[in-house]
C-alpha cells in the first residue's frame, strides 16, 4: 500500500510566495495521482479557521472529488485551527473520512493498513491525548498508521501535549504527526512530523513537502520517504566578515556565500536566503547601513546551476566587534567603564535579568497581546546585553577616533 502523508496545510492562508491559499492542496492531489497513491493522509490544520472557510470550501470539496474518482481514500484528524470544520465536511463529502471528532480514539481499516486517529475537541486541548488511547484498537494481525495533531516534547501545552515515551509505549508501528511546521523524525524511530508542504513564511526554512510510505509485506512500513513539493525555499547563510575592512568587501563576501550555499545545497528552484553574519566585524563599518543600501538597490540576486537567489530584508547579525576589551577597561571615560561592565561577569548577569525582566513586561502589555510571545533563557538575555553594549561601544571608539 501507498500512503501519501501531509500537514497544516492552512488552506486560506496564503502564503506570500504561494499563487493561492490553496495552492499546496492542488499541487498535492496532483502529486498523489502521479504517484498513484492508495490513501492520502492529512494530520490536521488543513484549513487556517472558519473565518477562511468559504474561500477554501470549493477548491477543497473540488480536490476530494478528485482524488475519490482516481479511487483513492482520504483519511484526516482536526487540528486546532479546523477542529470546528471537519464536523460539516463530512457532512458535504463522502469523499474524506475524519477519525475521532469530539476528541474519541477512532480506528479504520484499508487493506493491510489500520489507520489510529484523534481530533481536537475545541481549540485547545491541555490534556495528553495519549493518556487515553485505547490498546484495544490494536490488532496484531495489522500495520498500525497513527494519526495525531499534537505538541512532541512538551509537558505543558494548550495543543495537546505528548511525551516520547506514549509513541514508544503506544504499539502503533508509525506515527505521522501534525502542528509543528518543520518536518522530519522526532524522537523515536516511529514518529515523524509532516511538516508544512509549502513554507508559509520567511521562518520556515529548508524544504517542504509530504511524505510517501509504503508497506513492506504485510507486517511493516519502509522508511518514510520525503518528497519536496514546495517550489520555493528559505534558507540562511553565514557569511563571515573578519579581516573585510569596507563595504564593497562585505557585499563581495555575501555574493561569495551565497554560491557556495547554493552549491551546497544541490538544490534547483527558486531560493531567498536570510544572511547571517559572523566573525570580527571592523569598527568602521555598519551592517544595517550596509544592507539598507541593498534593499534600495532592489536588484540584488544569483542566477546560477538551476537556481534563482534573493537575499531577504532581514539579516541576522552574530558578529564580534574589534575592540580589545581588556585593552579598553584599563582607560577612563565612559567606554573604559563600559568595557569593565562587559568583561564583569556578574555585571552582565544583572544586565541579563534586566533584559528577561523588561521581556516579560512587554509580553504582558496589552499593546502585544496579539503577537506570539516567548520567554527568554538567561543565556539568551545575557547575549543580548553583551551585543547591545558592544553596540554602544563601537558608537564611542568611533566618535572618540573622530574627535583625534
Amino acid at each position: 500500500m501507498r500512503i501519501l502523508a501531509c500537514a497544516d496545510i492552512h488552506m486560506g492562508r496564503k502564503p506570500a510566495l504561494a499563487q493561492s491559499g490553496h495552492s499546496s492542496w492542488d499541487a498535492i492531489i496532483e502529486k498523489a495521482l502521479s504517484l498513484a497513491v492508495d490513501v492520502v493522509v492529512l494530520v490536521g490544520d488543513v484549513v487556517e479557521q472558519e473565518k477562511a472557510w468559504l474561500s477554501v470550501y470549493g477548491p477543497l470539496l473540488k480536490g476530494l472529488q478528485t482524488l475519490k474518482e482516481a479511487g483513492i481514500r482520504v483519511i484526516g484528524v482536526g487540528g486546532n485551527h479546523d477542529w470546528n470544520i471537519f464536523p460539516s465536511l463530512v457532512q458535504d463529502s463522502d469523499a474524506i473520512t475524519i477519525l475521532g471528532l469530539g476528541g474519541k480514539w477512532e480506528s479504520l481499516d484499508i487493506g493491510c493498513v489500520r489507520f489510529l486517529g484523534w481530533s481536537f475537541p475545541s481549540g485547545h486541548e491541555k490534556e495528553n491525548p495519549l493518556k487515553k488511547f485505547p490498546s484495544t484498537l490494536l490488532n496484531p494481525s495489522r500495520i498500525h498508521l497513527g494519526l495525531l495533531h499534537a505538541d512532541y516534547g512538551m509537558a505543558f501545552s494548550s495543543y495537546a501535549p505528548i511525551q516520547e515515551h506514549d509513541l514508544l509505549h503506544s504499539g502503533v508501528d508509525l506515527w505521522m504527526l501534525g502542528h509543528i511546521h518543520k518536518r522530519g523524525r522526532v524522537g523515536t524511530d516511529n514518529a515523524y512530523y509532516c511538516g508544512s508542504p509549502y513554507a508559509l513564511d520567511v521562518n520556515e526554512m529548508g524544504e517542504h513537502g509530504i511524505y510517501l510510505l509504503e508497506t513492506e509485506g504485510e507486517m511493516h512500513f519502509k522508511e518514510p520517504l520525503f518528497i519536496p513539493l514546495c517550489p520555493y525555499r528559505y534558507e540562511t547563510c553565514c557569511v563571515d566578515v573578519s579581516g573585510i575592512h569596507d563595504a564593497n568587501g562585505i557585499q563581495q563576501e555575501l555574493s561569495k556565500s551565497i554560491r557556495t550555499c547554493i552549491q551546497e545545497l544541490k538544490y534547483e528552484g527558486t531560493l531567498y536566503v536570510k544572511a547571517v553574519f559572523t566573525g570580527t566585524l571592523n569598527l568602521t563599518l555598519n551592517l544595517g547601513e550596509i544592507m539598507q543600501k541593498k534593499k534600495d538597490d532592489d536588484a540584488f540576486f544569483l542566477e546560477e546551476q538551476g537556481v534563482v537567489a534573493y537575499l531577504l530584508d532581514r539579516y541576522e547579525d552574530q558578529t564580534e566587534l574589534a575592540i580589545d576589551l581588556e585593552q579598553l577597561s584599563k582607560g577612563s571615560g565612559p567606554d573604559a567603564l563600559l568595557a569593565k561592565k562587559l568583561l564583569d561577569p556578574e555585571q552582565l548577569d544583572r544586565l541579563a535579568r534586566q533584559y528577561q525582566s523588561l521581556n516579560e513586561e512587554s509580553c504582558n502589555s496589552s499593546a502585544y497581546s496579539r503577537l506570539d510571545s516567548s520567554s527568554l533563557s538567561l543565556e539568551e538575555a545575557a547575549n543580548l546585553a553583551r551585543q547591545a553594549g558592544m553596540r554602544l561601544l563601537q558608537a564611542m571608539v568611533v566618535q572618540k577616533e573622530g574627535e583625534r
